[in-house]
């Protein structure tokens, strides 16, 4: 068996569970607040933890959440040096996130976390997107949205910087991923139901 193959699949839980782990409900806990699962979006996030006007948990939540997705990608790199093992090892971080095996396998939506590992693969690459979703939350102040817009040319990014199919793909599986994820919101924004970002309810 090809060793970077090798390297790949023991690299695998550690990408994985690295995911995993939830800082927003972990902190909710620490700080004695309530539950993100329990209000708003029910979602475990920092969007969500925003809602409960505490801004400085809320960014702290973003960065651990965006380093969570970075790290496993520096990890990566520094066994394997193949980048689309490496690309893999970060979808495979935001999966994590999203199906935690800590919680029942129901986490949040995996924006933050996927952004880190884009960073993590191509820091160009990961502004780019990042930069995408702050013109769409300036303009529509939907985070929802934002990550609809940002994700959706992300497959689009890709190709224009590698004009690569395979590493294309990953990231238009991922995608697919996210914006599935995003589906609750979808409908709500069809139905001017949607919580604009900073709102609390």
């Amino acid at each position: 068996m090809n060793t970077i193959l090798i390297a790949f699949i023991l690299l695998f839980p550690i990408c994985y569970i690295i995911g995993s782990v939830n800082s927003s409900i972990i902190l909710s806990r620490i700080y004695k607040l309530p539950d993100p699962r329990d209000y708003g979006s029910k979602n475990p996030g920092a969007t969500n933890i925003l809602r409960s006007g505490n801004k400085i948990l809320s960014l702290l939540i973003l960065l651990l959440d965006i380093l969570k997705g970075f790290l496993p990608v520096l990890i990566a790199y520094y066994i394997i040096e193949d980048k689309l093992y490496v690309q893999v090892a970060g979808v495979i971080a935001v999966l994590g996130h999203i199906y935690p095996i800590f919680y029942k396998f129901k986490g949040g939506k995996g924006v933050a976390t996927a952004f880190g590992a884009i960073l993590g693969f191509d820091i160009i690459l990961g502004l780019i997107c990042m930069i995408t979703w702050l013109i769409t939350a300036f303009l529509f102040r939907y985070s929802a949205l934002s990550a609809i817009v940002s994700f959706t040319f992300l497959p689009i990014y890709t190709w224009l910087s590698y004009e690569i199919l395979l590493i294309t793909l990953v990231y238009l599986i991922l995608t697919v991923v996210v914006i599935y994820k995003h589906k609750t919101n979808i409908h709500n924004l069809l139905n001017n139901k949607e919580t604009k970002i900073g709102n609390k309810n």
